[in-house]
């Protein structure tokens, strides 16, 4: 039993969003808060991934007009930019009212673009608040709010050096949804031979234009191998690589709602090094190469696979390293020693923290509940 007891019956505002790594630790930790019997509603954005997952899973949301500020060139993100300001007053007066509507007794953040406005509001208007922070180099809006919430739970120790306020290492909350299977039934789960090792292909929720051209080049790799692919290419790209490859030995898919599955059914996955997709390949078990992406925010990504890879716990490889075969070379090397394999898949699920959800539930009801 719990050491902490319900006043009455509470209501908690996750907010936070924009891609998959900032969005799914939200929906994580609300699902777990809803076990302990809370009311979970969500705030995003309308141009983030959670525009449509927040309806596919019938969860109570709200989104606001707001992008974050765009880092590259270009004449559209130029107007997206002159727009932030009008954007940034437009949702925080949104987010006051919402905040006053629905009157949650604590407003978490798990980063992103659309964290930062609700989590501001609230501190101004005296409601309690915590952050939970993916990334091994904190977010900006972690960076700026952290000595201004009441806590904040962080994924890895690397991110004590970046942040002063209320700390506590919690690691990283993994999805209900995501469970290990038996290699054999996911291989035929997604139609592909349990004879042939697998190599899953992961460019991150909207797919990786980087990883997408550098595989259409190597691809023919794999099958001279009879190797089989699984290729998470982007809900955007799939008609495309469609068209381009057609081989039963190469599963191609815009997006994967069951992501257990191409987990369990590969032997080394290749991803991006977002905090989200570290965790659960490391959580599954399965070694892994990353690929940071050179343009993430405060280059956030690297950080992130640099802590595994100096724990022999991944292969990073930098994106201006993708060439000469660089991946197919270190696949076959892997190949061939199941002991470093093995050794890999075993360090990276030593360093989470496997109980994260509960931890953060327990910081929430800390804030949110009075000891019995």
């Amino acid at each position: 039993m719990s050491k902490y007891k319900i006043k009455n019956a509470r209501i908690a505002l996750i907010a936070g969003g924009g891609t998959g790594g900032h969005l799914f630790p939200g929906i994580a930790i609300g699902d777990a808060l809803q076990k302990n019997g809370y009311n979970v509603e969500y705030i995003g954005s309308k141009y983030g991934l959670e525009a449509t997952i927040f309806s596919k899973l019938n969860k109570k949301h709200y989104l606001l007009n707001i992008k974050g500020f765009q880092r590259t060139f270009s004449f559209k993100n130029i107007i997206n930019n002159l727009l932030f300001p009008f954007r940034f007053l437009t949702a925080y007066y949104i987010s006051k009212v919402i905040i006053k509507k629905i009157k949650p007794d604590i407003v978490i953040g798990t980063g992103g673009y659309a964290s930062g406005i609700p989590l501001l509001s609230s501190i101004r208007m005296n409601i309690k608040t915590l952050i939970h922070e993916q990334n091994s180099y904190p977010g900006f809006t972690t960076r700026k709010l952290a000595n201004k919430v009441n806590k904040v739970c962080i994924t890895t120790n690397e991110s004590n050096k970046y942040l002063k306020g209320n700390l506590i290492l919690t690691g990283m909350p993994i999805r209900n949804s995501l469970t290990s299977l038996n290699k054999e039934k996911a291989c035929k789960k997604l139609g592909l031979s349990i004879n042939k090792k697998v190599v899953f292909i992961l460019g991150g929720s909207q797919g990786s234009y980087a990883f997408n051209n550098y595989f259409k080049e190597t691809f023919k790799f794999y099958l001279d191998n009879n190797f089989q692919l699984i290729w998470q290419c982007g809900i955007k790209n799939i008609d495309k690589y469609k068209k381009i490859i057609n081989n039963n030995n190469i599963l191609l898919k815009g997006f994967f709602n069951d992501i257990s599955t191409p987990y369990s059914a590969a032997d080394i996955v290749i991803s991006r090094a977002g905090a989200v997709a570290i965790n659960e390949i490391s959580f599954i078990k399965k070694p892994m190469i990353l690929i940071p992406l050179p343009t993430s925010a405060g280059n956030h990504q690297f950080h992130n696979a640099y802590t595994f890879s100096k724990n022999k716990a991944a292969i990073m490889i930098n994106e201006n390293e993708l060439k000469n075969n660089i991946i197919e070379n270190k696949i076959l090397e892997l190949f061939n020693d199941e002991k470093e394999l093995k050794k890999l898949a075993l360090n990276a699920n030593s360093l989470i923290v496997k109980d994260a959800t509960n931890r953060i539930v327990n910081e929430i009801k800390e804030l949110d509940y009075f000891k019995c």
